[in-house]
Parts: C-alpha cells; structure tokens; sequence
C-alpha cells in the first residue's frame, strides 16, 4: 500500500515557515521597541529623583529657617501664628522625605529590569568588539546608577533624621513657648543648623549623580544643545595713508642790485 502525498503539503510548510520568520522579526522590533521604552523610563525615574531631592534640599531649610524665626532674640511677632507656620514647614518637609523615597522605588524597579535585559542580550552579538564596547558601556551605566542608589540612601538616612530633630523642637515649644524655652532652643540651634548643612551636601550630591546619568545615558536629541560662542572675526587691517611728500622750502630771493650812482658833470 502506497502512501498517498498531499499536494498541498510543500507550499503550506512554505507558508509556515514564512510566517514564522515573519513572526520572529516582529517579536524582534517589539523587543527592541520595548528595550528603548524601558531606557526611557529609567531616564524618567533617574530625572524624578533629582527634582525630589532639590525639593527636598528646599524644604528643609524653609523648616529650619522658620524655626530660627520663631527663637529668634528680637522676635516680636505672634507666637501661635509662628508656631503654627513652623509645625506646616515641619509637615511639609516630612512629605517631602516620603517623596524622595517613594521616587527610588521604581527606580530601582526599572534599573534591574534594564540592566537585567542588557546583560542577557550581550550573548546575541555575532562582533566580539561590539560586544565588548556594549558590555563597558553596560558597566559604566550600572556604576552611575549604583552611585544615584548611593546618594539617595545617604540623603534619605540625614533627611529622616533631620526631620525628627525639627519635629521634636516643634513639639518642645508647643508645649513651653517661653524665655527660658526659647534660650534652651537656641543652644541646640547650631548643631542643627550644622546637620542642616550636611544634608544639604547629601541632597546635592544625589541630584549631581543623577544629572551625571542623565548626561551619560540620555540620547543626544533630549539633552539641551550647547551654546555656540560665536568667534570675533578679526579687524581688517587699514592701511596706512600714503604720506604727501613735504615741499621744499622756496630759495630765498636775492635782494636787487643797489642803483649805480649818476655821474657829475663836468
């Protein structure tokens, strides 16, 4: 018995087989659309971050400057109205913590997400140099978003504590707001003001680090272009006006002969 062939079978696997090419292409421009998505909105995280903690450096010292305010020597103003102003600056500037760490989170998840997929496509470059160029710029990334990571925890870490510092003043005067209250205050205004500033140089180095990720890894059309200072074009060279050669003075005139006298008769 002789098996009977299909005449149809040679141009439905034909068929199959282009679809499945066909297929595999456009799962490979999803990809890549996807990879180039992700990227982006790393770079939207990473950007979040750094006007987090620029709102954050902003907030802290309007809370401690309205402290400073309220302890002041001369102060003269209304002491609820005051206090009520620093205890909204204090809120405030917890919110603001809460902000910055809230912004980390899908940072973080975006990051390993990129990173993960940058790795697992090293394998499919056929050039080893491009592969090795892909793998530095792959490190060199991961380095400036470990060091964002870094500043971040840092900052938060200072921030936090900052803000427990200024709430405790607040609830201090809340319940004794007098001379002697306000002197106590004063003595621990400077060490205040110091970790003030230290959080300060925290909270900047976070928004550098993310500005220097930003600068590394943004594509060139999203990064503002750099001003041209237009070069001077050099002054023309005038040339000097031929000199007019100067006249010779006139030779003196000679001075007529004297008359010859007449002569006498004789």
């Amino acid at each position: 018995m002789h098996t009977r062939r299909h005449p149809l079978t040679l141009p439905l696997l034909a068929c199959l087989f282009v679809a499945s090419a066909c297929s595999g292409l456009a799962t490979l421009g999803m990809k890549q659309k996807g990879g180039l998505e992700r990227v982006d909105e790393l770079l939207s995280h990473v950007e979040r971050v750094q006007v987090e903690a620029t709102v954050a450096k902003e907030r802290a010292e309007g809370a401690l400057d309205s402290l400073r305010q309220l302890i002041a020597p001369g102060f003269k103003g209304e002491p609820t109205v005051a206090h009520a102003e620093l205890v909204r600056a204090v809120e405030q500037s917890a919110e603001q913590a809460e902000a910055l760490q809230h912004s980390v989170k899908p940072l973080r998840k975006t990051g390993e997400s990129v990173f993960a997929r940058w790795t697992e496509d090293l394998e499919a470059f056929g050039n080893l140099a491009m592969r090795q160029r892909s793998q530095e710029r792959l490190e060199e990334t991961r380095r400036r978003y470990d060091a964002i990571l870094a500043a971040t925890v840092a900052a938060q870490l200072a921030y936090d504590s900052f803000n427990g510092d200024l709430s405790d003043h607040a609830l201090f005067l809340e319940h004794d707001f007098n001379a002697t209250s306000v002197a106590l205050m004063g003595q621990e205004l400077d060490g205040l003001r110091n970790r003030g500033k230290e959080l300060a140089k925290r909270l900047d180095a976070c928004a550098a680090s993310c500005q220097a990720y930003v600068e590394f890894s943004a594509p060139s059309a999203q990064l503002a272009p750099i001003e041209e200072v237009p070069v001077a074009k050099p002054e023309a060279v005038v040339a000097p006006a031929p000199k007019t050669p100067a006249k010779k003075p006139a030779p003196p005139k000679k001075p007529a002969p004297a008359p010859k006298p007449a002569p006498k008769g004789g």
